[in-house]
């Protein structure tokens, strides 16, 4: 019994097995050394035994022609020598003679341990037939360039690549990206996604790099300098070192909330509240980019939803110091004068405190990309953007969409009240071309 079922060899033992192959050890014998099966040791050296290598060469005086001893053939290089070509010292009856047909192979070799390292009629000089050698550096290279060879090229055939690319394409001109498209249509094909886009790089698809929505870069953090003036409001027991020293379930339960800016020409904003849990992120149009625009949208938010409601779902607020969030006595105030929720604020120039909603908005922005006005965006509009964006499965909650999980725990009414609804996977557009698909521009 193997010490290590199914592990591979590896050059130590490789050179063992070259050494006790020399010494006349049997395979079983060497199998028992190095721990693995019998048949792994005799797999090894069927598959990277070799005629001639820089340690173990064939003598090139050996003469292999099956007529060697009945032959009368003489001067057959031409140099006037009349002895019989098949005793010459230099073998070339192998190499010129037209009738020359080598030995069979050793019947030795069809049976364990299949090469001649060991062999003592090689070693005296009686063997009369090629000989196959096994050598441990030969060996552990060809098995090394076997792994890379077996990884390379296309795991595919034509029409299987065809069928891919037939129901990828449609999809990616709606920006679908290729991990929410494998998390739909996954088990259609042949491989994964992964291997898709190294498909894709190779060349040998009907789809380049170009036809991928964009590949975000970040830009370096900027760090804040050791002279620079801290944030000057004071907001004691609200910095995020105190979110920190929350319990971990009411941290993660936290709302992230945030503002997405339009361009020059309009004064509207996007507000953004993100459940931390399982990514899904409330949308709601400001007339302007405030703090009293800000609690009127949370009011409109409670008053859908109803305020014991509110405050389960919305318990903690994690934001950034905008100047439109700093009002957080009218943030944390219920419509009718109580508390409603607790606000946090994430550290000067560290928006990756809030890193969920940061990354999200790159969803958002595949939509409504930087230098969108967002003048003429209605209400209903931002709803289906919002729709289409929480519907847009994520790799990070096991390929489910936002929604999905959103829907089982979040009130009916808050879906109702801003018109977000499920799309249909297929359906999912992540292009600024949306509106104009759906005949709303």
């Amino acid at each position: 019994m193997p010490v290590s079922k199914g592990r591979h060899l590896v050059m130590f033992d490789r050179r063992m097995i070259e050494d006790m192959l020399r010494d006349g050890e049997s395979v079983g014998a060497i199998a028992g050394k190095i721990g693995v099966s019998w048949a792994t040791v005799a797999r090894e050296i069927k598959r990277h035994r070799t005629r001639d290598t820089t340690h173990y060469q064939n003598l090139d005086g050996k003469n292999l022609c099956q007529f060697r001893d009945s032959c009368r053939m003489t001067n057959m290089c031409r140099t006037g020598c009349n002895s019989r070509c098949s005793r010459c010292a230099s073998a070339a009856c192998n190499k010129v003679c037209e009738k020359y047909v080598e030995v069979p192979e050793c019947p030795k070799l069809s049976r364990a341990p299949y090469v001649c390292n060991g062999c003592r009629s090689r070693i005296t000089l009686a063997c009369r037939h090629r000989c196959w050698f096994y050598d441990a550096d030969a060996a552990n290279e060809e098995a090394a360039w076997a792994k890379v060879a077996g990884r390379q090229g296309v795991d595919c055939s034509p029409e299987e690549l065809a069928a891919m690319v037939a129901v990828v394409k449609p999809l990616m001109k709606k920006g679908q990206s290729l991990s929410h498209i494998w998390q739909t249509h996954g088990s259609e094909f042949p491989v994964g996604a992964r291997t898709f886009y190294r498909y894709i790089n190779l060349g040998i698809l009907d789809i380049c790099n170009l036809e991928l929505p964009k590949k975000v870069k970040y830009k370096p953090r900027r760090r804040r300098k050791k002279d620079e003036v801290p944030f000057r409001h004071s907001l004691e027991g609200r910095t995020y070192e105190d979110f920190q020293r929350l319990d971990y379930d009411v941290q993660m339960s936290a709302v992230e909330m945030d503002c997405v800016v339009s361009a020059k020409g309009s004064d509207k904003a996007i507000l953004t509240l993100l459940f931390r849990r399982f990514c899904f992120q409330i949308m709601v149009m400001l007339p302007a980019h405030t703090s009293e625009c800000v609690t009127r949208a949370l009011d409109s938010i409670e008053m859908l939803c109803g305020r014991q409601a509110f405050m389960d779902s919305f318990n903690v607020l994690l934001t950034d110091r905008g100047s439109e969030f700093l009002d957080y006595e009218a943030i944390e105030r219920s419509v009718d004068g109580g508390r409603r929720c607790s606000v946090y604020y994430c550290d000067p120039l560290q928006s990756g405190q809030k890193g969920r909603c940061e990354k999200n908005h790159v969803e958002l922005r595949k939509i409504l990309p930087k230098g969108t006005c967002f003048e003429g965006i209605t209400n209903y509009e931002l709803s289906i953007i919002c729709s289409h964006v929480n519907s847009y499965t994520r790799p990070v909650l096991g390929g489910t969409a936002p929604i999905d999980i959103a829907s089982r725990i979040l009130p009916a009414d808050l879906f109702d009240g801003l018109a977000i609804r499920k799309i249909n996977p297929d359906e999912v557009v992540m292009r600024p071309s949306l509106l104009a698909e759906l005949g709303l521009r």
